[in-house]
């Protein structure tokens, strides 16, 4: 049985018949538009036998789960929540759900949008999917819903027909699902959108070189992996894997093609794990350039290497815990264009997990919507973080000179934010020269530079796997 109101059949009539078809004997009951939830709306089916078993589920979400084992588990209890809990990428975002407490898999108490403690991910919520043994059960337990006076939310939840049965003494359970997909609200849906775009396309072959200008990858990567380290991973952060692959390299194959690598790992941590032998199997003359103890920032250390950076060849600098999709014609585009010096990757974060919005730079920019006027360095540029020109750390200079120049020059007047010099906040002073640099949007950022990003997206890796073997 299908419900949907009449407003949705007449704006929507190609996707109704659909909706027909979609499985055998399927009823689609079109009702009155109304504001009384889905309670009320899966009472509008008629012509389902009194000790019939009924699931009432709602339609903006994917589950993975094996359906036999829910009917094995759910045989003899008067109801069932389909539930999640654990690490799963809907728990940490905007939207709320009904979440629960229990003893072992028998629900105690439910409530509608609140969590009973502040890390909601460890509590049991619910997918959408709520189970009856039968229709008499399910439709005293609305019809008494709908009677009360008192509701405390807006709609009548089908998940508020729980807690009366609980206190009558009905044995209600939950059962959890391996993958919950929230699609309910645009954020979500545009979260989905993003990793399954991500996992069904690749990036396109860098451009091949043409031998007539030098141009110069950088790889700064002396970073400790704090944060790593502190969850327990005890390879090098470079060395850590994400999908199958060391992260270093995810993000090597994600950049345009050069004709020089240079790359700035820790120095203990070139000596004691196969740094070098990895990025040697791929590219033919790589040069390294140890780092024997912090810098004052990813500025200092990108200098190091002064020695090896010709002034006149183009400069492309990147961390390693990142990887990007990009057009290559447009930045083709931007390399064919010389009235431009420089140019910043930039990427909007949209619909993007929570994160901490100071924690990145920004890009003020001039009218034209592109030339950069401010770097800005771990503060918000305006009340809409999530639309702005994020900085995601790939900086390219026409002349690596410029960033010699630009990098000496803020160190030596001491610019620093929270005591670090930023590669970013270096190419201010090269903008106070005059030197017109532009933001490139890059069309998709993949940040896996903390163990929560890495997680998130391991779900999503393992989701789609998953999806594509069904």
């Amino acid at each position: 049985h299908f419900v949907i109101n009449e407003d949705q059949a007449a704006a929507y009539p190609t996707e109704f018949r659909w909706l027909g078809s979609l499985v055998a004997d399927a009823n689609v009951c079109v009702i009155a538009s109304h504001e009384d939830g889905p309670t009320f709306s899966a009472l509008q089916v008629s012509g389902i036998p009194d000790d019939a078993p009924v699931i009432v589920t709602y339609c903006d979400f994917i589950v993975s789960w094996d359906y036999a084992r829910f009917v094995r588990h759910v045989h003899g209890a008067a109801g069932a929540v389909v539930s999640f809990r654990g690490f799963h990428p809907a728990s940490f975002g905007s939207t709320y759900y009904a979440y629960m407490r229990a003893d072992g898999d028998q629900m105690v108490e439910l409530r509608e949008k609140r969590s009973f403690t502040e890390n909601r991910a460890d509590e049991p919520a619910s997918t959408g999917i709520y189970y009856f043994a039968d229709n008499a059960t399910f439709r005293h337990y609305a019809e008494q819903l709908l009677a009360a006076d008192d509701m405390e939310l807006p709609e009548a939840y089908v998940s508020l027909l729980f807690n009366p049965m609980v206190a009558d003494g009905l044995n209600v359970i939950l059962h959890d699902v391996e993958n919950f997909i929230c699609l309910g609200t645009p954020d979500d849906y545009q979260q989905y959108q993003f990793w399954y775009r991500y996992f069904s396309s690749r990036q396109p072959p860098p451009e091949a070189l043409d031998g007539t200008v030098k141009r110069i990858n950088l790889l700064p990567m002396a970073g400790q992996g704090t944060r790593f380290r502190e969850y327990g991973y005890r390879v090098a952060k470079p060395l850590i894997q994400v999908r199958g692959d060391p992260m270093m390299l995810r993000t090597l194959h994600s950049m345009p093609a050069a004709t020089d690598w240079i790359f700035l790992p820790r120095a203990e941590d070139l000596e004691r794990h196969p740094i070098e032998r990895a990025i040697r199997s791929f590219l033919t003359a790589p040069q390294f350039v140890p780092v024997d103890s912090l810098t004052s920032g990813q500025a200092a250390t990108c200098l190091l290497a002064e020695g090896l950076l010709d002034p006149n060849a183009e400069l492309m600098i990147a961390s390693c815990d990142y990887e990007h999709r990009f057009d290559p014609a447009a930045w083709r585009a931007v390399l064919d264009d010389p009235s431009i010096d420089g140019a910043v990757w930039t990427y909007r974060l949209g619909a993007g997990l929570a994160k901490n919005a100071n924690a990145f730079a920004y890009c003020r920019v001039a009218k034209d919507g592109r030339s950069i006027v401010e770097i800005v360095e771990k503060q918000t540029i305006s009340d809409t973080p999530e639309q702005d020109p994020l900085v995601v750390g790939t900086f390219w200079y026409r002349r690596a000179g410029d960033f010699i120049r630009g990098a000496n020059s803020m160190i030596e007047k001491n610019i620093a934010v929270n005591g670090e010099h930023y590669v970013g906040t270096s190419i201010n002073q090269l903008l106070g020269e005059g030197a017109r640099f532009v933001i490139f949007n890059v069309d998709q950022w993949i940040s896996f530079g903390d163990p929560f990003e890495l997680q998130v997206l391991e779900y999503w890796e393992k989701y789609f796997a998953q999806s594509q073997n069904r």
